[in-house]
């Protein structure tokens, strides 16, 4: 997906390539997809410039289309631990997002592409680098928060035993502040 695609069905208008697109996925013979084409005022389309699509571009369309879904099911995931926890898993969330949009990058790398990029603009290299250890601090940062709060719940515990809040107080305060 590096370059821009020039064959006759990549030069037709999105909405009749999606069209196309939409009847290979759903098995339609290419006679049909001719015939489909041509009634929307795409004459001289062929079953090899069909076939050259179907190896190309519409296999760049599925992986667009499933990596759509994909962000789109991790953002309601992401949604779904803000609501259930009425936002005290933000934190957790983001950083669920960040290594997702981390991951959308890794999954399209393309290494010689990237060292056309860097010898053209080296100082990027750093850019890359320092973005994946500041992901990387910040889940070690709250990796030692919910160690320290699960630290601090466990000595209120421990206190109670010795007379302290009861077992009860402290489900409470644990549902209340909703940290683990």
């Amino acid at each position: 997906m590096s370059q821009r695609r020039t064959g006759k069905i990549a030069r037709i208008p999105k909405e009749h390539r999606d069209a196309a697109n939409l009847m290979l996925l759903d098995g339609e013979p290419y006679t049909a997809i001719i015939t489909e084409l041509e009634k929307r005022g795409f004459a001289g389309i062929n079953e090899q410039n069909l076939t050259n699509w179907k190896d190309g571009g519409y296999q760049d369309w599925l992986k667009s289309n499933e990596r759509l879904e994909q962000m789109r099911l991790l953002r309601e995931q992401a949604l779904d631990v803000v609501k259930d926890n009425e936002g005290s898993k933000v934190t957790e969330a983001a950083l669920h997002l960040a290594a997702a949009q981390a991951y959308e990058i890794l999954a399209d790398y393309d290494l010689s592409a990237f060292k056309d990029v860097l010898a053209e603009k080296p100082a990027l290299y750093g850019k890359v680098v320092n973005g994946l250890a500041k992901i990387s601090s910040e889940v070690l940062g709250y990796e030692r928060f919910r160690t320290e709060v699960k630290k601090k719940l466990d000595e209120i515990k421990v206190a109670s035993a010795k007379g302290g809040l009861t077992t009860e107080t402290i489900e409470r305060i644990e549902r209340e502040l909703n940290l683990l």
